[in-house]
């Protein structure tokens, strides 16, 4: 067994576990307003950012902690605040500009709301005719 190529592959499931992970905290920005809030505002705290929404300040700082953790916002932790650039105002929170990508972070949701439906599936399905079986 190559272990260079176990440890390369470790790599790229942990990244996609963590991948995984950062899309739920992204549709909850998305489905909350909170990319939209920011957008345009400057560096925020967590209580400016959680009153401009009407959100509760202890989840918005969980949740800015996180995206901060992946570089989808800024953290200045002089003052801390946190930043979503521009740059990535146009990804994630305009939805009228051509470079908006939000839109399949909620679908995460649906995805992930059939696996038992596909697991029993697999288990249990008999293929239909014209359906190969190999």
């Amino acid at each position: 067994m190559d272990l260079s190529r176990v440890s390369d592959f470790l790599i790229r499931v942990a990244e996609d576990s963590g991948a995984a992970f950062a899309g739920v905290s992204t549709s909850i920005g998305i489905r909350l307003g909170l990319y939209e809030a920011m957008a345009g505002a400057g560096p925020m705290t967590s209580g400016q950012l959680a009153r401009k929404t009407g959100l509760v300040e202890r989840y918005v700082l969980e949740w800015l902690t996180a995206q901060a953790a992946g570089r989808y916002v800024e953290f200045d932790p002089e003052s801390t605040t946190y930043l979503l650039p521009d740059e990535h105002a146009a990804v994630l929170a305009d939805p009228t500009s051509p470079t908006y990508a939000a839109g399949s972070f909620p679908m995460l949701k649906a995805f992930y709301a059939t696996e038992d439906a596909l697991v029993e599936a697999f288990r249990n399905v008999v293929p239909h005719a014209g359906m190969s079986a190999a």
